[in-house]
């Protein structure tokens, strides 16, 4: 326990002695009355994000739902925005029979017997955060996992993918001039610190995005005046999906000077001597994925069956790729979309998905890792042999404010029917869920539900 000029800290942030001696007020804890918490992120010290913002909870209050908010300095938003939207500032959530985060909970501050809204990241049955499942199960916890929020479409309702691609594609401009000046060569990636994620990412008062984008289009003028080397001819970027990452991502690269050509033409494209732009190009898994057997792609065939297509992306793609920005959506069962000893060109991924190489993720704090393809060893630096990648995790975190609010949006219309979700009360009998929420629902009265997928 710090005491820093009458303040103190645990851990979370500073907070006020008076706060905390305030904490502990009595709620009334029956289901007549509507509460719901946000609880503090206390996963890794750079998450700043909060699932819902002050306006958002002004909107709830006026609809009579109490609010309750775990104290923190870290979050973007402050206490006292949260708390003049009418919200109660408190360290127990136990009244709420609703909780709602971003990340995953530590297990021992679990509440037994609650309903929990957070990405669980336990469907693809990552290994890592089996306890986190077991414990859940355990403690009779009503799991919704906004990852299984879908529309009659099959489309995700809540989602920060937006905000990944935007800060992912900031990362690998910032981490690009890094490589290439450790290559021996000087450039304008180099010159606009302002795309350093730190720098971009320290100031959460201002629009970050906005911020980003002139420092793009500042970087695009210096292409555009010729000042990339010429015998780099074209950098080519490569997109794969098409879907709220990939489209955050381009956002951010239409600030370039630039043109987009079809993925049968990015091996032509990439020969041209005008060094002024960059190339783009979006890969849809029908252009690089064959069934096994021979033959077209068959989007039925594939959506029943992905076992029995391969990816052709590294000797396709990859060889003709300066960057991939890797939006792609992997499950276990899914051909992957490159492997380890087929793809030698810079990325940006997730741990243990469509890129086999990606075994770890990378941080805020440490961006980059360099992997070397041939010793199977990664490094943190930028000199040497291997590819250059960013697999940051919590990539919207880098833009706290404004993603608080695009997804504290979407996730407010859902938010009453999940507040009257009570953990205790049966599962079966939750006629007033939607769709989208019942099946969202992966833990409820100590099992998975039969929205969570059995992997083999």
């Amino acid at each position: 326990m710090w005491t820093v000029k009458g303040l103190r800290t645990n851990g979370y942030g500073i907070v006020s002695r008076n706060l905390l001696s305030l904490q502990r007020r009595n709620f009334a804890n029956d289901k007549t009355e509507r509460v719901m918490a946000i609880r503090r992120e206390d996963i890794n010290v750079w998450e700043r994000r909060s699932p819902i913002a002050p306006s958002h909870v002004a909107e709830l209050v006026q609809k009579g739902i109490k609010i309750l908010v775990q104290p923190s300095t870290r979050r973007a938003y402050t206490m006292d925005e949260y708390e003049r939207a009418g919200a109660v500032i408190t360290e127990d959530l136990s009244p709420a029979s609703l909780i709602i985060g971003v990340k995953s909970v530590p297990i021992d501050l679990l509440i037994p017997d609650k309903t929990y809204a957070f990405f669980s990241h336990t469907i693809k049955a990552q290994e890592a955060n089996m306890p986190l499942l077991d414990a859940m199960l355990e403690k009779n916890i009503r799991v919704v996992d906004y990852e299984k929020m879908v529309d009659s479409k099959g489309h995700r309702v809540c989602a920060f993918g937006k905000f990944a691609g935007v800060g992912g594609m900031i990362n690998i401009l910032h981490g690009l001039g890094l490589r290439l000046l450790a290559l021996g060569h000087h450039t304008p990636f180099m010159v606009h610190t302002s795309l350093d994620p730190v720098v971009y990412g320290s100031n959460s008062q201002l629009q970050e995005q906005q911020s980003a984008k002139l420092a793009i289009y500042e970087l695009g003028e210096d292409i555009k005046a010729g000042k990339l080397p010429a015998h780099f001819g074209p950098l080519s970027f490569v997109f794969s999906g098409s879907g709220n990452v990939s489209q955050g991502a381009q956002e951010m690269f239409q600030e370039l000077p630039h043109i987009y050509v079809e993925p049968h033409e990015l091996r032509k494209a990439i020969q041209s001597t005008d060094h002024r732009k960059v190339i783009g190009t979006v890969v849809s898994r029908e252009d690089y994925l064959v069934p096994k057997a021979g033959g077209p792609f068959n989007a039925e065939e594939y959506d029943a069956y992905p076992d029995r297509y391969r990816s052709t992306f590294a000797e396709k793609i990859a060889p003709h790729m300066s960057v991939l920005v890797n939006g792609t959506y992997w499950a276990p069962n899914v051909p992957r979309l490159s492997h380890l000893r087929r793809c030698e060109k810079p990325s940006k991924d997730n741990a243990q998905g469509s890129l086999e190489f990606m075994t770890e993720c990378t941080t805020i704090e440490y961006p980059f890792q360099l992997y070397n393809i041939k010793s199977g060893t990664s490094q943190i630096g930028m000199a040497g042999e291997g590819v250059l990648i960013c697999s940051i995790d919590n990539l919207p975190a880098q833009l706290p404010r404004e993603a608080t609010d695009y997804f504290g949006k979407l996730l407010l219309p859902w938010l009453p029917e999940m507040i009257d979700s009570h953990a205790t009360d049966s599962f079966e009998g939750q006629q007033h869920l939607s769709d989208t929420i019942r099946n969202s629902i992966i833990t409820s009265n100590g099992s998975l539900t039969a929205n969570f997928p059995i992997h083999s």
